[in-house]
């Protein structure tokens, strides 16, 4: 009678186990289809956090280049892509973050997605450009 409560207990544990993984997954990828249909509403917020961190580390790290025509150091622009990924994922928070590490399948997927925004405004900041164009043009009118 003792092996056959062993027994018994141990295949329940066993079956128990299996329901839970099971489960699991599909909680999981319900989680992920659900996240795909409301693809939408994610991009959205996404591009709303993206545009405010971008407005932030701009106007406090990049203006006074964007104001000379100057570009940034390379070694600088790094350091500057790592602040823009932090505060990023500090306004949208913890429970975003996890939902978006869902979206994206992991996180240097989604840190990849971050950083390839910066890297596009960047590359088309309006305020250098302009900068540059203005330089151009004072030369043209100088010689």
């Amino acid at each position: 009678m003792n092996i056959e409560f062993y027994f018994y207990s141990t295949f329940s544990v066993v079956i128990a186990v299996m329901i839970f993984i099971t489960f699991n997954k599909l909680y999981n990828h319900l989680k992920r289809v659900n996240c795909i249909k409301n693809f939408t509403e994610y991009a959205t917020v996404l591009e709303y956090h993206l545009s405010k961190a971008y407005d932030l580390i701009h106007k406090d790290q990049i203006l006074t280049y964007s104001l000379d025509g100057a570009r940034v150091k390379e070694e600088d622009i790094d350091k500057i892509s790592e602040d823009f990924v932090r505060l990023t994922i500090k306004l949208i928070g913890p429970t975003l973050y996890k939902e978006y590490i869902t979206l994206y399948g992991d996180d240097d997927t989604f840190i990849f997605n971050i950083i390839e925004y910066f890297n596009t405004h960047y590359e088309d900041d309006a305020i250098r450009k302009q900068a540059l164009e203005n330089f151009t043009s004072e030369e043209e009118e100088g010689t």
